[in-house]
């Protein structure tokens, strides 16, 4: 029982010392010194960030690297992160009209991913769709013929005339 304590003890001193392995042990200060050195000596000269920082395309040499990454590491504990604000895609097209006449709407869209914000950037402003009208002229209508009126009166006595009726074109009109 006695030697079950004993690495029982073992085990949270073990995971005591690992959780402060991972804490910041960085003072306000001296976190900022350390993120001023990190923009400077290691992201202005070509150091690939893994916290979402952007850097210049040169190369670093093995030592710098070295020293950016313990650099880095510190800032990891501090939980510190380049953000990246997320911005706008171009709208797609215009959807297909819902109408052919007579008033329609159609829409488009774009996506918050050029770039998609990370590391707590800020999400993009504004609607993700428009919509607007189209097809907005009246529909024709074709036009119908009215009834037939009452045959009217013979043009003729005699002799052969025409006795007309009428209709019109009014239904609608």
């Amino acid at each position: 029982m006695a030697k079950f304590k004993f690495i029982a003890l073992v085990v949270i001193a073990v995971l005591l010392a690992l959780a402060r392995s991972n804490e910041c042990k960085l003072k306000k200060r001296a976190l900022e010194k350390n993120i001023k050195k990190y923009r400077k000596n290691c992201l202005k000269k070509g150091f690939k960030s893994s916290i979402g920082c952007e850097s210049t395309e040169r190369q670093l040499g093995k030592k710098a690297l070295k020293k950016c990454r313990k650099i880095e590491g510190k800032l990891k504990k501090c939980e510190y992160s380049c953000s990246t604000d997320g911005g706008w895609t171009d709208y797609s097209d215009w959807t297909v009209c819902s109408a052919p006449c007579g008033g329609g709407s159609q829409t488009r869209t774009r996506t918050c991913t050029n770039p998609a914000p990370a590391y707590g950037g800020a999400d993009c402003v504004g609607n993700a769709e428009e919509s607007q009208k189209c097809n907005t002229e009246p529909c024709p209508v074709n036009g119908g013929w009215t009834g037939f009126g009452a045959w009217s009166h013979c043009s003729a006595q005699c002799g052969g005339g025409s006795l007309p009726r009428k209709r019109y074109c009014t239904n609608p009109a």
